[in-house]
């Protein structure tokens, strides 16, 4: 796969090749469905902060394809919901005086007595109202690698020029541009959208490795 770093923007840059791409989505909205967003960035002022941040790590204005290199990183992808809730398991369990045995067994007794699925749970439902795609991506363009030291150097220097772009952070690492802080990561991704490469097109978007180190997105 050739590899390169912008002359104009600094981004390190991976080349399209026609590769397929994988993504678990909703039959009734279709492959290439993503929901709109309409904000980057810190959630404006009065935003409830008990409601929790639906923006995915690279969310742009307008609508963002997620997609991954295989059908595992995929599945690994839109599972990490049902990870968490059974990564709470433990936790739970302590805090009301039991063992985790003891309250996975309990859990799992009063779901059949009600008739309903443990909460951890891959239900029927939730896999019959989706299927695994197979996408076709460009065959020409590049992707910017985001997990590269020349695009962390290149996105302090863009960001630096958008108003609140870095926040508190003063310096890029891996850890900033591929965690969870939908206020940097979304800015992030919205500096790189607005980027003219070298060669005179826009980015494809982003490349970066998946948190379940299943594959690259």
């Amino acid at each position: 796969m050739t590899e390169r770093t912008c002359t104009k923007t600094g981004l390190h840059l991976v080349a399209a090749g026609g590769q397929t791409a994988f993504r678990v989505a909703k039959d009734r909205y279709g492959a290439l469905s993503a929901r709109p967003n309409d904000h980057v960035g810190p959630r404006p002022v009065g935003f409830d902060p008990d409601v929790g941040d639906a923006r995915g790590r690279y969310d742009t204005i307008g609508s963002t394809l997620y997609l991954a290199e295989a059908r595992r990183c995929a599945y690994a992808e839109v599972l990490n919901g049902f990870r968490a809730e059974r990564a709470q398991i433990a936790r739970t369990a302590q805090f009301i005086g039991m063992t985790v045995d003891e309250y996975i067994e309990a859990v799992i007794a009063e779901a059949k007595a009600n008739g309903v699925d443990v909460p951890w749970a891959i239900s029927v439902d939730w896999q019959l109202e989706r299927s695994i795609y197979e996408i076709r991506l460009p065959r020409q363009g590049w992707w910017v690698r985001i997990d590269h030291p020349d695009t962390l150097k290149a996105l302090e220097e863009l960001a630096s020029v958008t108003a609140g772009a870095m926040g508190e952070v003063t310096m890029l690492t891996a850890t900033e541009v591929t965690g969870p802080d939908r206020d940097l990561t979304t800015l992030l991704a919205h500096v790189i959208k607005r980027q003219m490469l070298g060669d005179g097109h826009e980015p494809l978007g982003i490349v970066y490795p998946s948190r379940t180190l299943t594959g690259i997105c």
